[in-house]
């Protein structure tokens, strides 16, 4: 039997998802959670957190031609760079490599930015060193997981909002004295000598105590490839301004530049193996060598989250076997220490900045930036891993050589890849000068001293944290160095915010008596308390005649919160005037900030509310003292600060 009868058979609503809005309303205390998964799992959300389903579907030959190119250009300098970077974190170099060949597979399924590529770099190579010394291999594989499952809960957390407190004065001054301690590092390689250090405070004076065993042959080669690459670098310059030449003009002289310019680093190293591998030929020795790499692809298996390792002493009670001991996944973790929160900062600061940098004035997703470089770290690991990040100067080769999508860092990493297979016992013949070169000229760039100047004609206390995050990071520790930094400005802004200017007008009126208006110039907080209640006492003390009450009129036109220790001083305040006998109100006071106001104050206070379009009248006195008040506004010659 069929039934017509709309009452008997209601029309059944639906959402735009197709759910019976009705029997969602009969579940009860379900329906916010089917609300929640209605809302979270979604097409948009899915297409954010897997990028590649955004570009796969319109992917084309032509997209495959440019990011293959791409790719591969970007490889030729991400093999010299992994092999200098894994030098530079105190490990065998070849980590470097699995470092810059695994990362970018994973950026390929989960980056943003087409231009972004992931890998080694001097930072976290520099931040890595301090705990390979202290465990070798394994402490840095653990600190790439560790950091990595960290930065991937960040992401999720949707934490980016962290990285604010961190300045542009403090991320210069960090950046500058990395640049600055690696590059003093390299010093010692490019010069020769070994000695034991990799600190500034510990490699400066250890260069000048050790200048009689400078070895000539290092050091010749070693800033005899600092000139080529700094001439490679300057290529395009150098065409630009060679305008008479008119063969410099044409188009494929000038992608041929472009090609030798971008490819410096991998003809300094094949440069390097060759004059090197000449002199080993005739018997003669005098460089130092990179020496054996492993070769091969690295077998994928877990961290180690426990090993043992030689020791001195084999009587310890935990010792597995004579001259052994275990270290447990605990005494990693105690050891790491505060590398568990700088690596996993530093690394996401560095992302979310290449990010912000190469998307052209778009929005960067900075939750999907934190996932991706988090997902990169916890699988690179599998392959025993350094930690990672973006890299701005391999970014920069990919923006220029035309990647059409994130596609191109799987080429990227298949070179790589490849050369790990076949081309590791040509490296044996790098000199150490020669990579020590490589680093130098591809961070000297990143010391931001440019900065200083700008910082000088605008805000100079801005300064204080850029010169105390250096100093620290230059002469302590990176790591502590950026905490103090940002702590140092955090502070110098908590000092600002103290310093409230408020403004006052002092008049007298017959028979009504004296009165005084003040506005506060902000936000009152704790920090701000006392200053603003100075100069309530200073204004309610002050008086043009002391036989009649004053009236002190409040301005809060300015101010949109307050919290408890302010209301409990104002309390205190308006308790005193009134035993004096003086009258007070507040006006311009927003509906928000009224009820914040009475949760403290008595109910009975006067407040006049900031007026709104739809106001048409009032007592006429709030509307007098309101019409003072605008004069105040409009007339700053009669205000006085206090």
């Amino acid at each position: 039997m069929v039934l017509k009868n709309d009452s008997a058979c209601p029309h059944l609503e639906t959402d735009e998802n197709g759910i019976d809005r009705e029997s969602e309303s009969q579940h009860g205390n379900t329906s916010p959670v089917r609300q929640w998964i209605r809302e979270s799992c979604t097409t948009g959300l899915l297409k954010r957190r897997l990028p590649f389903l955004q570009w796969a579907p319109k992917y084309t030959l032509r997209s495959i031609f440019h990011d293959c190119i791409a790719g591969f250009t970007v490889a030729l300098t991400a093999i010299p760079q992994g092999i200098a970077y894994g030098a530079v974190a105190g490990l065998p170099v070849e980590y470097g490599l699995y470092t810059a060949f695994a990362g970018p597979f994973v950026y390929a399924l989960l980056g943003s930015v087409r231009q972004i590529t992931v890998g080694p770099t001097a930072v976290m190579a520099l931040m890595t060193h301090e705990y390979a010394v202290k465990g070798g291999a394994p402490y840095a594989v653990v600190l790439s997981f560790l950091a990595g499952c960290i930065e991937l809960m960040a992401g999720l957390l949707n934490l980016g909002w962290i990285m604010e407190f961190i300045s542009g004065p403090v991320i210069s001054g960090f950046c500058s004295a990395a640049a600055a301690t690696v590059i003093v590092a390299q010093f010692k390689t490019l010069l020769g000598l070994k000695f034991p250090g990799s600190s500034f405070a510990k490699v400066f004076p250890g260069i000048i105590t050790n200048w009689k065993d400078i070895k000539l042959w290092d050091t010749l080669l070693g800033f005899s490839f600092m000139l080529f690459l700094l001439l490679l670098k300057n290529l395009t310059h150098m065409r630009k301004a060679c305008t008479t030449w008119s063969c410099l003009r044409n188009r494929h002289v000038s992608k041929a530049i472009w090609f030798v310019s971008t490819c410096r680093n991998a003809l300094a190293v094949v440069l390097g193996c060759v004059i090197a591998y000449s002199f080993e030929l005739y018997g003669y020795h005098p460089f130092n060598l990179t020496g054996e790499i492993k070769s091969g692809v690295p077998s994928f298996h877990l961290p180690p989250f426990s090993f043992e390792r030689p020791i001195s002493n084999s009587s310890l009670s935990n010792s597995t076997d004579p001259g052994f001991e275990l270290v447990t996944f605990d005494t990693i973790v105690s050891d790491l220490g505060m590398g568990l929160v700088m690596v996993p900062l530093i690394a996401i600061l560095e992302q979310v900045a290449i990010a912000k940098a190469f998307s052209n004035g778009g929005k960067t997703d900075s939750t999907q930036e934190m996932i991706a470089v988090g997902m990169g770290s916890v699988f690179c690991s599998f392959f025993g891993c350094m930690p990672l990040t973006a890299s701005f100067s391999r970014s920069s080769v990919m923006s220029a050589s035309g990647a059409k999508t994130q596609f191109a860092n799987f080429f990227n990493g298949l070179v790589i890849l490849i050369a790990l297979s076949f081309l590791m016992p040509t490296f044996y013949y790098i000199p150490k000068s020669v990579l020590g070169a490589v680093i130098i000229v591809a961070v000297y760039s990143m010391i931001e001293f440019d900065e200083i100047l700008p910082m000088w004609r605008g805000r100079r206390i801005e300064l204080i944290p850029f010169g105390t995050t250096f100093f620290f990071c230059l002469l302590i520790n990176i790591e502590y160095g950026i905490l103090i930094g940002a702590l140092v400005h955090l502070l110098l802004l908590a000092h600002e915010a103290t310093r409230t200017k408020s403004s006052y007008v002092r008049y007298k009126k017959q028979g009504v008596g004296e009165r005084i208006i003040l506005r506060a110039d902000r936000n009152l907080y704790f920090p701000s308390v006392e200053r603003f209640r100075q100069a309530l006492v200073r204004i309610s003390s002050e008086s043009i005649d002391d036989s009649t009450p004053k009236t002190i009129i409040i301005d809060m036109s300015r101010v949109s919160d307050i919290d408890h220790t302010s209301l409990k001083m104002l309390k205190a305040m308006l308790s005193s005037w009134e035993k004096g006998g003086d009258r007070y109100s507040f006006v311009n006071v927003s509906v928000n900030l009224e009820k914040n106001m009475l949760s403290v104050l008595p109910a009975g206070i006067n407040i006049l509310r900031a007026p709104t379009d739809s106001d048409t009248g009032g007592d006429s006195e709030d509307m007098e003292e309101a019409g003072a008040l605008l004069a105040v506004s409009v007339s700053g010659k009669d205000t006085q600060d206090v």
